[in-house]
């Protein structure tokens, strides 16, 4: 894959885009490079519009985070269970309330599941959709992992906001 930010790079994605569902496994390989060279805010727009809960059910959505924590290397799943729970309990919500409310396993972010982070992830999608586009955006690690189509719809609607700016300024 090309270096972010240059023409090669940017005609890359598209064709892994126009590609669909069927490209090769590593299709989204370089989801991370890609998200981290985007401006901020087109990353959190992106994700807040690629899985705002009137777009995913919970049911379509929420087994995905399950499969996709479960790929993620241990302190990967403890670095989002982390995130989501502080942020969480910076709006009030302690982590044992947090337990009894969503059925988490623990408190201890280092120890959770990957039924702990899909939980986390979808109450903060539902409910402080601001703390789930944060964390994503910081850390990609679960948005990898999902369906290919999810990632292709969120890595488009980031692509299009950077295209609406470039056309903007000319």
């Amino acid at each position: 894959m090309p270096q972010w930010g240059n023409q090669d790079y940017k005609h890359a994605v598209f064709e892994q885009l126009a590609q669909g569902s069927g490209g090769s496994d590593d299709h989204f390989q370089h989801f991370e490079n890609f998200s981290s060279g985007a401006p901020r805010r087109d990353v959190e727009a992106g994700v807040g519009e690629a899985f705002h809960p009137e777009r995913l059910d919970r049911d379509q959505i929420e087994p995905q985070f399950r499969a996709a924590a479960e790929k993620m290397h241990p302190n990967e799943r403890a670095e989002i269970a982390q995130d989501l729970m502080e942020s969480l309990h910076e709006r009030g919500l302690a982590p044992t309330w947090l337990q009894k409310l969503l059925g988490l396993g623990t408190t201890d972010p280092g120890q959770a599941s990957a039924d702990d982070v899909a939980r986390l992830a979808e109450y903060s999608r539902q409910n402080h959709p601001e703390v789930f586009r944060r964390v994503m955006a910081d850390k990609p690690f679960l948005v990898r992992w999902l369906d290919k189509p999810l990632v292709a719809g969120l890595v488009g609607i980031i692509a299009g906001k950077l295209l609406n700016r470039a056309y903007d300024r000319q």
